[in-house]
């Protein structure tokens, strides 16, 4: 592996592996829409938003953090309210209940558009148009969760990148991974370069505790770890993996504060190439370089599948994560 190859890898992982607090697909829509309200400058009167199908789909019926609530109509008001776009996958980080009040105000008056994008047919688009005391400002993602391509304050445009460019640019700047240059690189790398990566341990344990603390969702991850769970399941280190990789999504999809390290767009992703690496390694008595080795190899595994299949695609993202972790 060239010294290149080496630090193309190590940048990769840092722009696939993040911090994200909620659903990824409601929150890049609140970064879209929190985006297009700071360009305004002020609260918006109106929010039109306009999404691909896919995004609709994953983003309708997940919880929102610190809401109670479920869907787009939450989201998008609190982009609009208390979101900060600096903050990318963590743009409700800060929202408080008083702001969820107002949220719930701005839905009940009306305010808030939201429609099918049928002219575009990229499968990850978010397009947010805020209105105000007659200016507006327009805001659009394409490609990926974070990717903003245009830009607008009434007739001034302030960013417009076509989408083959975007892509094409991206395309350019990953590096291709083979499964070879993903177990050379877990097997090779500096350990100080690539430790960043317990980063991903202590956010998705956190978030598993919290699922097993409280009533999240469906609770599998609780029930797997019950009575029941371990006489249907059983008590091993399979079920353990199970239950631990459960409780963190349930937080997650339920709408817990909490934030999780996510991989290549994905909470439930980055959860998955974590915590059954995770719980195997406590059970099996690893040591720590052992741990950050098998979770960079799990999660540069998924980094390699997802750029072959691309973002949103129809194979589960779990199940791509998984395929890393194991």
């Amino acid at each position: 592996m060239t010294p290149s190859e080496y630090n193309a890898i190590l940048d990769l992982m840092h722009r696939q592996v993040v911090p994200a607090i909620g659903c990824t697909e409601p929150i890049a829509v609140a970064l879209c829409v929190a985006k297009a309200t700071e360009l305004l400058a002020a609260e918006p009167d109106t929010i039109d938003v306009r999404l691909s199908a896919n995004i609709f789909k994953n983003a309708m019926g997940v919880g929102i953090p610190g809401t109670g609530m479920i869907g787009l109509p939450i989201a998008i008001a609190l982009g609009a309210l208390a979101g900060k776009s600096e903050l990318s996958l963590e743009v409700l980080r800060d929202c408080t209940k008083d702001d969820v009040e107002r949220g719930k105000k701005f839905i009940d008056e009306g305010r808030i558009k939201i429609t099918l994008e049928h002219d575009d047919a990229d499968k990850l688009y978010i397009n947010a148009l805020c209105k105000a005391g007659g200016k507006e400002a327009e805001a659009r993602i394409k490609s990926s969760h974070t990717n903003f391509v245009f830009m607008r304050k009434d007739a001034e445009e302030l960013l417009n990148v076509a989408s083959c460019a975007a892509k094409a640019s991206q395309a350019a700047d990953d590096i291709r991974l083979t499964l070879g240059k993903v177990y050379e690189f877990s097997h090779t790398a500096k350990l100080d370069d690539i430790r960043f990566i317990l980063d991903a341990k202590k956010l998705n344990e956190a978030a598993s505790e919290a699922g097993l603390r409280e009533n999240y969702g469906h609770q599998l991850g609780k029930t797997l770890c019950s009575p029941l769970g371990h006489g249907i399941m059983g008590d091993s280190i399979f079920s353990r993996i199970l239950s631990a990789t459960s409780c963190a999504c349930d937080a997650r999809m339920a709408g817990a504060m909490v934030p999780v390290m996510s991989n290549s767009g994905s909470g439930n992703q980055g959860i998955c190439t974590t915590m059954p690496v995770v719980v195997f390694a406590k059970e099996n008595h690893n040591t720590e370089e052992e741990l950050i080795r098998a979770l960079v190899m799990s999660n540069l595994t998924a980094i390699y599948i997802k750029q072959n299949l691309g973002t949103l695609s129809a194979l589960c993202g779990c199940v791509v994560a998984s395929t890393g972790s194991s």
